[in-house]
């Protein structure tokens, strides 16, 4: 099984939620075009199949309640993004154990 993270980054004001399969590449490579420091809120490892099904899903049921510019949101409330991406996403979580296994293959 391919594994690809679903990520949140923060810029201390606004979310992005996004694909990569390699999360620290990714965010070096936004580091680069903000003024802001940019961090990881959450970070999701998730089957590659399902993944942009569910940050698709995640972005449409954000955008009905916080202003989006592209791809950030707008979010006054970073923990009440968390709690609507987990609710998306908690059936697809990768366990833990799982990751272990798959990594050291």
């Amino acid at each position: 099984m391919e594994i690809s993270y679903l990520y949140i980054i923060s810029n201390g004001t606004d979310l992005k939620i996004g694909v990569s399969k390699n999360p620290q590449k990714r965010l070096k490579q936004l580091q680069t075009g903000s003024a802001d420091k940019l961090e990881f809120f959450e970070l999701y490892p998730l089957s590659s199949k399902r993944v942009y099904s569910l940050e698709k899903e995640c972005h449409q049921k954000l955008q009905t309640n916080y202003i989006k510019r592209g791809e950030w949101f707008k979010a006054p409330l970073f923990w009440d993004v968390r709690c609507v991406v987990e609710s998306i996403i908690e059936k697809d979580l990768l366990p833990e154990s799982q990751l272990e296994s798959l990594t050291a293959e």
